[in-house]
């Protein structure tokens, strides 16, 4: 007899829709949605953003992201082609824009584009680069995707925290921006409308500038419409700021071969910073700009706005450091061809990198001399690329001018943060002593945020490659790094700007420090090291705590009572790092050197914690958009009365204002910054300011004097020119229609003497504001 059971019935059971996990495009997508509301808040329309977001995908990311695959031969990771396609698309962008607006057709840049386009579609063996990769190894993983869009989120937060609140598209929050941001748009206006540009502002001088940017950005005004300033102040920075993020995360990845890495290398970039134990706040110019108390290359400044130059020149480099690694390890002569069209993009946009590239070059064929006793015809490509570059940055953009740089070592620590605030050293008393301990204080800081270039002393210690990494693109990035540090040491710049040269370094730190930590350190971070990582961090605001909040009057103190105010906050912060270090050593038994590592980097996050929240204290305190911050720049009605006079005035008409001076330094002199006016007409000036020239800066090294002080070297023009504000007859307005060919008036009613009756000599046409704009007949 037989017993039969009844067997369920075996089935697939499908998976909780519930529990699925988002694909790793949900992230970016999910950020893109949250700025295009951002942007909205901050007065940019979403259709303005659409417009935008669609030329840049078509116009610049797919056109590079087919070249980029066709130099490579393959598709690969979609993020690296995209990233790596952003960058190869500026390049051609900008080259061809140049090229359009000198031959008086800008608006046919696309024209590139679309040739491209057809080409990829029409020719059989290119059409496969449409296709993206079947290699798994190619996919990003979930974690991946959703940690480095959280970088993201936070670059675009602390942008609308420390940027957009502060610099409105409106009136009156617009005529309080940052004195940089007029003499960007000015330039973005001349580039519009003119190649090879002058400086608007004062039409005799050339812009001596590495101005590629703003010929990307006009080109995308000519083809998008959308208005010049709302470009510079929200649009166009953003896509460059996330593409230099991917590209250091892409790098981070390629270089070690490791996901962990590809995270690490763009939060130690953006969020490692000198520790800062201080309580007391830095004076007003480093708390404005977001910088911290011993200089570090922050790239979480804001100077990332204020100077496109530099985040498109970041970007831009980033995908030549990539192309050249490239090059390095597959070869071909197709990818050097490609670096040759990234490094001439790169030396227009930020003539900075062109020597740190030579510098990185050399340090690797030193490198293969040493190991392998011989160079490769492509390297030695590479090397005459770079010299070009550093040639035609010099004696072509540049004109052989030096800008205010010369040789002064340890000039930076002059203008550093906590020295400058405390005036334990500063440009009117520079000591020795003081300079040297203020560089040592800088070391110690340096030594929290790269640790991990320790690692790769494991490089020298054997002849052979380590596997583990990529060891010549490692060494440009060293290379490229230290010739950075060196120039900050060994340069000086009245405004201060070697520390471009640190700023620029920084990425390239971080990428052999992080390339060193996968020498050294196991393939993933253990809970040791993430639990060292927030023990660092409470360490340094645990001392921050106990530091006074007043600043220190330390010019009362003697030279060793006053160092040792500064001193002391590291030294108990390090100490207390020491003892954790123990503690958690001995619990763990985890790597030695990876805690170290975590305990230092964490003391460095908390100034990225101390930022983000003094950020939004700052915008709970005094309002999250249009905030107006006194003294206004300039006049109101300005941008009104400017885009009217663009609009009804041809590019090649020249312009006289009565304003000259910022509502700056008004105790020294005349702040000789006035750009605002040639920025929101789009035209040039016979005298508007006169700053930020090389002609000014050539006269105030003479006189001794700051640049931003310094006075018009030509004062019989500014007396013709000011003559037909102030004394207006047919003798003054005449001078400057017949001896100086200028067609309109642009005044600003409340600033100085005016004549009653210019009405009489020149014709009313428009009036916003306080701005009335005149022309004169011919």
């Amino acid at each position: 007899m037989t017993l039969a059971v009844e067997q369920p019935e075996l089935r697939a059971v499908a998976p909780d829709p519930a529990r699925r996990l988002p694909p790793a495009w949900a992230p970016p997508v999910a950020l893109a949605v949250l700025t295009t509301a951002a942007l909205a808040y901050y007065r940019v329309p979403v259709p303005t953003t659409a417009t935008f977001a669609a030329y840049l995908a078509l116009g610049v990311v797919l056109p590079g992201t087919l070249v980029w695959r066709a130099v490579r031969g393959r598709s690969g990771w979609l993020v690296e082609d995209l990233a790596a396609g952003l960058t190869v698309g500026y390049a051609g962008e900008v080259l061809a824009y140049i090229a359009c607006r000198a031959l008086g057709v800008p608006a046919a840049t696309v024209a590139w584009a679309a040739g491209t386009v057809v080409v990829f579609l029409a020719v059989p063996r290119l059409r496969r680069h449409w296709r993206g990769s079947g290699d798994p190894a190619d996919r990003t993983p979930r974690w991946w995707s959703l940690a480095m869009t959280g970088v993201g989120a936070v670059v675009v937060g602390w942008s609308c925290l420390r940027f957009f609140r502060v610099h409105d598209l409106v009136e009156p929050g617009l005529l309080s921006p940052d004195p940089d941001s007029p003499f960007h748009l000015a330039l973005l206006g001349e580039a519009k409308h003119h190649v090879p540009l002058m400086s608007p502002w004062v039409a005799d001088q050339p812009v001596l500038y590495h101005w590629f940017v703003y010929a990307e950005m006009a080109a995308t005004s000519w083809t998008t419409g959308i208005e010049p300033h709302s470009l510079l102040v929200r649009l166009a920075p953003l896509p460059m700021l996330l593409g230099f993020l991917t590209l250091i995360g892409v790098l981070g990845r390629r270089l070690t071969g490791t996901w962990w890495a590809g995270l690490a290398a763009p939060v130690l970039t953006l969020f490692v910073l000198a520790p800062a134990p201080y309580r007391w706040p830095l004076s007003q110019w480093f708390a404005d700009y977001n910088t911290n108390p011993y200089e570090d290359g922050s790239s979480l400044r804001v100077q990332l706005w204020t100077s496109p130059t530099q985040t498109f020149g970041a970007c831009l480099v980033a995908g030549l450091v990539l192309v050249v690694a490239a090059a390095m390890t597959e070869g071909g002569r197709a990818r050097w061809a490609l670096a040759a069209l990234l490094t001439a993009a790169v030396t227009g946009a930020k003539a900075t990198y062109a020597p740190m590239l030579l510098a990185g070059l050399l340090l690797v064929v030193a490198a293969r001399l040493v190991t392998r006793r011989r160079v490769p015809a492509g390297l030695v490509f590479g090397c005459g690329l770079a010299v070009a570059a550093v040639l035609f940055a010099q004696f072509v953009l540049f004109g052989g001018a030096s800008q205010g740089m010369s040789v002064d070592p340890l000039h930076f620590t002059e203008v550093s943060g906590a020295a400058y605030t405390t005036r334990f050293q500063s440009p009117q008393f520079p000591q020795l002593w003081r300079a040297v301990f203020t560089a040592l204080l800088t070391l110690a800081c340096w030594a929290c945020i790269w640790p991990g270039l320790l690692g790769l002393a494991r490089l020298l210690r054997h002849r052979r490659p380590d596997a583990r990494i990529a060891a010549e693109p490692t060494i440009l990035c060293l290379g490229i790094g230290l010739s950075g540090v060196a120039a900050l040491a060994v340069l000086g710049n009245q405004d201060g700007a070697e520390d471009w040269f640190m700023v620029s370094a920084r990425p390239y730190l971080s990428l052999a420090a992080v390339a060193g930590l996968a020498l050294i350190a196991p393939r993933r971070p253990t809970w040791a090291a993430w639990g060292a990582l927030a023990a660092g961090a409470l360490v340094l605001l645990g001392v921050r705590a106990l530091s006074p909040a007043a600043v220190p009057r330390l010019t009362d103190l003697s030279g060793p009572r006053a160092a040792w105010v500064l001193a002391w906050p590291y030294l108990l912060a390090f100490g207390l790092l020491a003892a954790v270090f123990l503690l958690v050593y001995r619990l763990s038994r985890a790597d030695q050197r990876t805690l170290a590592c975590a305990l230092l980097a964490g003391a460095g996050l908390a100034t990225a914690a101390v930022h983000l929240t003094a950020a939004v204290r700052q915008a709970d305190a005094t309002g999250y958009r249009a905030v107006a911050r006194p003294p206004a720049l300039f006049t109101p009605g300005t941008a009104q009365a400017g885009r009217w006079l663009r609009d009804h005035s041809s590019p090649a008409d020249l312009v006289a204002t009565n304003a000259h001076c910022l509502p700056f330094n008004q105790n020294l002199g005349c702040d000789n910054r006035h750009f605002a006016f040639a920025a929101f007409t789009e035209r040039r000036f016979l005298v508007e300011g006169w700053g930020f020239t090389d002609r000014n800066h050539t006269d105030a090294n003479r006189l001794g004097v700051n640049p931003i002080v310094a006075p018009y070297w030509d004062q019989a023009r500014l007396a013709a020119n000011d003559a037909a504000f102030t004394r207006p007859s047919a003798a003054t307005v005449g001078r400057l229609r017949d001896e100086y060919h200028v067609r309109w008036l642009f005044v600003a009613e409340t600033y100085g003497e005016l004549g009653p009756d210019l009405a009489r000599f020149a014709t009313f046409r428009y009036r916003a504001g306080q701005i009335a704009v005149y022309e004169i007949e011919r």
